[in-house]
């Protein structure tokens, strides 16, 4: 009976490269499903998207109007 040969340093840096090849397959493809997922979550287009960010951001301009307007009424 033959003893078992334990791989020596070429050998275990080749399954080590093929350790970080198959674990980044797989990251890329769970991000992937998981980016497509987001984006149907989200709801609309872009432009639908982009325009309810714009309407949030005018809500938000004019309500710093607004409270810089009461600070300097009662600054005076």
């Amino acid at each position: 009976m033959l003893p078992l040969q334990i791989p020596g340093g070429p050998e275990l840096v080749l399954v080590l490269l093929n350790l970080l090849i198959l674990v980044a397959v797989v990251l890329g493809i769970l991000g992937g499903i998981s980016y497509f997922f987001l984006r149907m979550r989200s709801g609309g287009n872009v432009e639908e998207r982009l325009e309810r960010i714009e309407r949030k951001v005018g809500g938000l301009e004019a309500r710093a109007e607004d409270l810089d307007e009461r600070v300097s009424e009662l600054e005076e």
